[in-house]
């Protein structure tokens, strides 16, 4: 294994390590704007009776949210062994990955629904994890990604006083970041035609986690604090 790749599993193996268990509850009065419109998109498109991935699924509360809403089988892909260990209860297959190089152990056209939370930043060259989800999905197979906003409001005034966007300063295994523009350059030759879905964004530079925030509209989605977006598998 890499050094970069060793650095990457001790970084989450220490974060999800130290977070308790939970048992995860799906109130939307309790919930983030991101966290509502993402079981919002997964809950139209349709969730029983599916087989669905989560790649990077660490604590689990994706898969427990997914399994809750009928999925008939769910997978978990993931290069930390401690976020493995913690969500093998919920899945019924697990995979220990580099996302870049490493074939997904499963078969060709057999996931329905696949979501990678906050994972295509920890990736230098996305161009094989993108070629293994499309093999893995079906076709007309639905993807939701999300990844923090090298652009967002914050990173902006953040900028404009001399300090680094979240999207950099926020986690140091981040590596890679990207505008709605590149996302969809980078999909494209995977046949892959991103949507992007308004949020929210905070305006507090200095306290991106504060929920002073503002609900976002389509118009200014490039501003909200992280990208959601969704695509389907044309093949």
């Amino acid at each position: 294994m890499s050094d970069k790749n060793n650095i990457v599993e001790a970084h989450f193996d220490k974060v999800i390590g130290a977070k308790e268990r939970q048992n995860y509850t799906y109130d939307p009065k309790t919930k983030s704007t991101k966290d509502r419109r993402i079981s919002q998109l997964l809950l139209q498109n349709g969730l029983s009776e599916r087989a669905c991935l989560d790649i990077g699924p660490g604590t689990g509360r994706w898969l427990t949210f997914m399994k809750q809403n009928g999925a008939r089988w769910l997978g978990g892909v993931d290069i930390s062994s401690t976020v493995l260990e913690r969500c093998e209860d919920l899945c019924d297959e697990t995979q220990k990955c580099d996302l870049e190089t490493d074939a997904l152990s499963f078969d060709d056209d057999s996931v329905d629904v696949v979501i990678a939370i906050e994972v295509l930043e920890h990736l230098r060259d996305p161009a094989h994890f993108f070629s293994e989800i499309v093999r893995v999905t079906k076709p007309g197979g639905f993807v939701l990604m999300t990844m923090p906003n090298i652009t967002s409001f914050i990173s902006r005034i953040r900028l404009l006083f001399g300090l680094l966007p979240v999207a950099i300063a926020a986690d140091p295994t981040h590596v890679a970041f990207y505008r709605q523009k590149d996302i969809a350059a980078l999909l494209r030759p995977f046949h892959l035609t991103p949507r992007f879905h308004a949020t929210s964004f905070s305006l507090m530079p200095l306290n991106p986690k504060s929920r002073f925030r503002v609900p976002s509209i389509q118009a200014l989605s490039s501003l909200d604090d992280s990208h959601v977006f969704t695509m389907r598998v044309e093949k």
